[in-house]
C-alpha cells in the first residue's frame, strides 16, 4: 500500500470523526474516489464511532455544559433541539437515532437522546446501528449507482494522488 493511499484512509478516518461530516457522507465520497469499498467503509465507520463513543462516555459532563449553556441563553431552545425533541416524542430513541443524523449529525443526535431520557448504553447501540446502516446503505447505492451509470473512470482521486 503506497503512502498516498494510507494518507487518504487517514483523511477518511479523521473526517468521519468530525461531527457533521459523518461517515455516511465521507465514505461514499471515498468510494467514488476509487478507494477500496470495504476498507473505506470500515475506516469511516470506526472514525465516526470513536468520537461518538467519546461523547457518550463524557455525556454527563457534556449534558451539564449543554443545559447550563441553554439556561444562560434564557432557556431558548434552538431549532436543532426542538427538531430532536419532536422526533423523540413521535418515534422514541430508535426513531431519533435513525432520523436525527440527517438533520443534526450522529453526535448531536446522541447528545439529545441522552438529554431527552435515553440511557447511555441504549443510545450508543441505536446510534451505532444507525451510523452503520446509513453508511453501508449509501455506500452500496453509490457503488451500484456508479456501475449503473457505466462510469469507467470513477477514480477521480487518482488525478490528485501520484504514485
Amino acid at each position: 500500500m503506497n503512502t498516498s493511499l494510507i494518507i487518504a484512509y487517514i483523511i477518511v478516518f479523521v473526517l468521519s470523526a468530525i461531527p457533521l461530516f459523518e461517515a455516511f457522507v465521507v465514505v461514499p465520497v471515498g468510494i467514488l474516489g476509487g478507494m477500496n469499498f470495504t476498507m473505506t467503509l470500515i475506516i469511516g465507520i470506526l472514525g465516526n464511532l470513536v468520537t461518538l463513543l467519546l461523547i457518550i462516555v463524557l455525556m454527563d459532563r457534556i449534558k451539564r455544559w449543554y443545559l447550563a449553556r441553554q439556561e444562560r441563553k434564557g432557556n431558548t431552545r434552538d431549532r436543532k433541539s426542538q427538531r430532536a425533541e419532536a422526533i423523540w416524542k413521535k418515534y422514541g430513541l430508535p426513531g431519533l437515532a435513525f432520523i436525527g443524523p440527517f438533520f443534526v449529525g450522529s453526535h448531536f443526535t446522541a447528545l439529545m437522546a441522552v438529554i431527552l431520557g435515553g440511557s447511555q448504553k441504549a443510545t450508543f447501540w441505536w446510534v451505532t446501528l444507525s451510523v452503520v446502516a446509513w453508511t453501508l446503505g449509501l455506500s452500496i447505492l453509490v457503488l451500484f449507482g456508479v456501475d449503473f451509470m457505466n462510469l469507467e473512470d470513477r477514480q477521480f482521486l487518482s488525478r490528485f494522488i501520484s504514485d
